[in-house]
């Protein structure tokens, strides 16, 4: 139970460090929500404000539940974290030979090409074929860039690969899977899932329309697609997906992403205790398995932000505080800002 002096953050100081039309911020422990902050504008054309149900893009949070996912058939010694994973693909021609858990920690040596371009329009999900599109891209990638184990590179080549290997040995389809055994139940206006259900709560994604990055995305997007028009300074995205969910497929709200996270602190995703501590052990490059690892004011988490066209996003867990937070916006990011140093520290320490 969070016993410290908290000092609720307001909404015009949520927008001015999320820097975005829009955002929403979750402080929870284990058990409850202890405070929120919704703030600024969903929909600028329209006026529509950020509200509890609103949801957003979450992009490579996901990565934390594939791992999760992996994690759990490990459990259940339906595999093991040394397996190799060559021979489980012989369509792939991979280089070097690597484990699931070199895959995990970011030390297959797979590159991380720019995904931007790996969208797709929400009214095409019927007729993309996801298969077809991770299929190419591992084999066009299947050539590492470096000796397995040897050092860290963030990929999520690697994670598409991990998609596949938790389809293999379940039989069911990836996002089948993290419904069932990884995101809880929704209630009280929570949302998280691999597709939009609700399109009038989904916040439309923004890029600054005046910005160098915006010159660049000319050449990694095609904008008459997915740019449906203009609003002041922001350029705003048609509504989209991602090409593979494994690596980046998660759509929610703080509400749903603060779920999630106290599954972790209250020991519901897995059956020992000993997975998740596992699971936040530190390897190489400052990762642990499907998560960063950091500090701030000498209080340690463990996190991971989701990036991209219109929308970033940023989760945390403070294992030694039992508790987590969320921050959720409409506003393209293609790094990790680490936006909840600065929250964090001015609301809880």
């Amino acid at each position: 139970m969070f016993q410290g002096r908290l000092k609720q953050i307001k909404q015009d100081q949520l927008l001015s460090i999320a820097g975005s039309p829009g955002a929403q911020w979750i402080l929870s422990d284990a058990e409850k929500v202890i405070a929120e902050c919704n703030a600024g504008f969903a929909n600028l054309s329209n006026g529509q404000m950020v509200g509890p149900k609103t949801t957003f893009n979450a992009f490579s949070v996901t990565k934390t539940a594939t791992a999760a996912g992996v994690l759990k058939l490990a459990e259940q010694k339906r595999i093991d974290l040394n397996d190799p994973v060559n021979p489980m693909f012989n369509e792939f021609h991979f280089k070097y030979p690597f484990t699931i858990r070199e895959l995990m920690a970011h030390q297959a040596g797979f590159p991380d090409p720019i995904p931007i371009s790996w969208v797709h329009l929400a009214s095409e999900d019927t007729i993309f074929d996801e298969n077809h599109f991770i299929s190419t891209l591992i084999d066009r990638h299947s050539r590492q860039k470096f000796r397995p184990g040897t050092r860290f590179s963030y990929s999520s080549i690697g994670y598409l690969i991990l998609g596949l290997i938790i389809e293999k040995i379940t039989g069911e389809p990836y996002a089948e899977y993290i419904r069932s055994k990884i995101i809880p139940r929704q209630k009280d206006g929570a949302s998280l899932d691999f597709r939009i259900n609700d399109f009038h709560n989904h916040a439309t994604g923004y890029h600054p329309r005046f910005s160098f990055s915006n010159l660049l995305l000319e050449f990694l997007l095609d904008k008459k697609k997915f740019v449906s028009g203009y609003s002041g300074r922001w350029m705003a995205f048609n509504n989209f997906y991602v090409n593979g969910k494994a690596y980046g497929g998660y759509v929610g709200n703080a509400r749903g992403l603060t779920a999630y996270l106290q599954s972790y602190l209250n020991d519901r995703i897995f059956t020992q205790k000993e997975t998740k501590e596992f699971m936040f052990t530190g390897q190489k490059g400052g990762m642990a398995l499907g998560w960063f690892t950091g500090s701030v004011k000498g209080h340690d988490y463990v996190c991971h932000a989701g990036g991209g066209g219109g929308y970033y996003c940023e989760i945390r867990i403070y294992p030694g505080l039992a508790l987590a937070t969320v921050l959720l916006r409409n506003k393209s990011s293609f790094g990790d800002l680490r936006l909840l140093d600065r929250i964090d520290g001015k609301t809880l320490f």
